[in-house]
C-alpha cells in the first residue's frame, strides 16, 4: 500500500450500530474497544500513520474524547469536527488483517464511498463532498437519535420483541442501502460493494482477540528483549523468537512464557512475579501487572496498568482494571476501571455444551458461540467469590453483591442485591470512580463528570434496561 497516495486527513467514524457494543460502548466510542495490542482505532491509524486525525462519534462522548487527545502530541486529532481538505473515511468497526486494509483502499478511487449491506466502510471524498458525508454519518450519532435508541431498547426488553414483522435485517440492510444510494445520487459520488470484516456485537472482541494479538505482532517491526529489561533467573522463553519484551520490565523466577502457539507481546513498564505462566497469543499493556503464580491462557489482552491473576484465558481487559486473586475469567471482555473480588469466578461453557445466549440491545439473542463468558461495563466492581453463569452481561458502574448467581443481565448503575437491584446514586458513583482514578495518577475531570449524569440520564431513560 502506497500511503503518500492517501489523502493526509484520516476521519474514523462511528455508525448505527453502536448499540450492539453495549454496554462496553455506553461511555465509549465503538472504534476505542480493546482488541489485540490495542484497539479498533489505533489499528489502523498505526497501520496508515496520517498526519491528521478526525474522530465522528457520539456528541456525549466528544468532551472526554477530545480530553484525552490532547495528551498525544503526535498529530493533529479533532472530535466531530472536519477540517477542510480531501478526507479518507473508514468504519471504526473495521478489523482489517495482513494486507486486507490495503487492499481495500486500493480499490478506493477518489469522490467514491463502499458499502456493505447498506453499512458505510470507506469513503474517499473531496472537501464538498466529505462535508456532506460526515453529516449524513452524524445523524445517526446525534443526542435526539441517542435517545430514540434508548427508548427503542427499553420497549424491546419491555415486550420481549424479537423484531416487529417487516423490520428483518433484510429489511433494514435495504432501507439504509436505498438512503446511502439516494445520498451518493445526490452528492455525485460514486457507490461501490466491499465484503471486508465489520464487527457487529461485542462478543466478537472475544473471538478475534487471538488472532488479532498475532496479526499486531507480525506487522510490528520490534522483536527480542529491550536491554534495561531484568529476566531474573529460572525464568523460561519458550520459543522466544515470537517474544517481545519492552524496556523496565521484570519478570521474576520461575516464570514461564510460552509462546509456542502464538506471539506473546510484553510492553514497557510491567512487571511479572515469580511462577507465573503465560501462553502465547497473549499481549501485556505498559505498566500491568501479573501476580505470582497466575495463568495467563492463550488470546488474552491485558490492557494498561492492569493488575491480574489466579487463571485467565481468552479474555480482553480494558485498562486501569483489577483482577488480583485467584479464580476463573474465560472468554470474557473487562471494561476499564473495573475491580473484581478474591475467588470470583465465570463460567464459559454450559452444562450441555449448547450455544450461549447473551443480552445485547435490550433483548436475549443467541450468540452462536459455545464458549462466552461474562461482559463487564467500566467503573463496574464485583463482590468476592461472586458466580457468573455464561453470557452474563454487566452494565456501566454495575455493583454486584450476591451470594449465588446474579442475573445473566445486571443494568447500569444498580446495586444487584438479593433479592433486588437498588439504584446506586450518581453522587456516589463518580466518588467511587473519582477515588479509584486518583489511584492511578489519572485526573478525574469535569468533562467525565458530565459523561457520568449523561449516562445517568439515558439509564433512566432505560428504565434499567441498559
Amino acid at each position: 500500500m502506497d500511503r503518500s497516495s492517501l489523502p493526509p486527513l484520516l476521519c474514523i467514524f462511528e455508525d448505527e450500530r453502536y448499540p450492539n457494543f453495549f454496554p462496553l460502548s455506553l461511555n465509549r466510542p465503538v472504534f476505542d474497544l480493546s482488541i489485540g495490542t490495542q484497539s479498533l482505532r489505533t489499528r489502523i491509524v498505526d497501520e496508515l500513520n496520517p498526519k491528521s486525525l478526525v474522530l465522528l462519534c457520539r456528541p456525549y462522548l466528544a468532551a472526554v474524547l477530545a480530553e484525552e487527545e490532547t495528551r498525544d502530541a503526535s498529530r493533529s486529532t479533532s472530535v466531530n469536527v472536519l477540517p477542510d481538505g480531501e478526507v479518507l473515511f473508514l468504519n471504526g468497526r473495521l478489523l482489517a488483517y495482513g494486507k486486507e486494509l490495503g487492499g481495500l483502499l486500493a480499490g478506493l478511487k477518489k469522490d467514491s464511498v463502499l458499502q456493505k449491506k447498506g453499512m458505510l466502510v470507506a469513503a474517499r471524498l473531496s472537501p464538498e463532498r466529505a462535508a456532506s458525508f460526515a453529516k449524513y454519518v452524524g445523524d445517526s450519532l446525534t443526542n435526539e437519535r441517542v435517545e430514540k435508541v434508548i427508548h427503542e431498547i427499553k420497549r424491546a426488553s419491555t415486550d420481549g420483541a424479537v423484531k416487529a414483522k417487516g423490520d428483518s435485517d433484510e429489511a433494514r440492510d435495504a432501507t439504509r442501502s436505498r438512503a446511502l444510494g439516494k445520498w451518493a445520487q445526490q452528492s455525485g459520488a460514486k457507490l461501490g460493494e466491499t465484503n471486508v470484516r465489520l464487527l457487529s456485537h461485542y462478543w466478537q472482541l472475544i473471538v478475534e482477540n487471538r488472532s488479532c494479538i498475532v496479526d499486531d505482532f507480525q506487522k510490528n517491526p520490534l522483536r527480542g528483549t529491550a536491554p534495561e529489561t531484568q529476566l531474573f533467573k529460572g525464568v523460561e522463553l519458550i520459543n522466544e523468537n515470537d517474544i517481545v519484551i519492552g524496556e523496565s520490565v521484570e519478570v521474576r523466577s520461575g516464570t514461564v512464557l510460552d509462546a509456542s502457539d502464538g506471539a506473546i507481546v510484553i510492553a514497557n513498564g510491567v512487571k511479572i512475579e515469580p511462577n507465573a505462566i503465560i501462553h502465547g497469543p497473549c499481549a501485556i499493556g505498559e505498566g500491568s501487572i501479573v501476580r505470582g503464580g497466575a495463568k495467563i491462557g492463550q488470546g488474552t489482552t491485558l490492557g494498561k496498568q492492569c493488575r491480574v491473576g489466579g487463571e485467565v484465558g481468552e479474555c480482553i481487559f480494558a485498562s486501569y482494571s483489577n483482577k488480583q486473586h485467584e479464580g476463573f475469567m474465560g472468554h470474557s471482555y473487562i471494561g476499564s476501571w473495573v475491580n473484581i473480588g478474591g475467588g470470583s469466578c465465570t463460567s464459559d461453557l454450559k452444562n450441555n455444551y449448547g450455544l450461549v445466549r447473551a443480552w445485547t440491545a435490550g433483548l436475549m439473542r443467541d450468540t452462536g458461540r459455545r464458549f462466552l463468558g461474562a461482559t463487564i461495563g467500566d467503573h463496574s466492581k464485583i463482590a468476592i467469590n461472586s458466580r457468573f453463569n455464561a453470557g452474563t452481561v454487566l452494565g456501566f458502574n454495575a455493583n454486584v453483591v450476591y451470594v449465588g448467581f446474579p442475573p445473566k443481565f445486571v443494568p447500569s448503575f444498580t446495586w444487584q442485591l438479593e433479592p433486588e437491584f437498588i439504584r446506586c446514586e450518581l453522587s456516589s458513583a463518580i466518588e467511587t470512580a473519582r477515588i479509584m482514578m486518583d489511584r492511578r495518577n489519572m485526573n478525574f475531570s469535569a468533562a467525565h463528570g458530565e459523561l457520568f449524569k449523561a449516562l445517568e440520564r439515558l439509564c433512566r431513560l432505560s428504565g434499567n434496561t441498559i
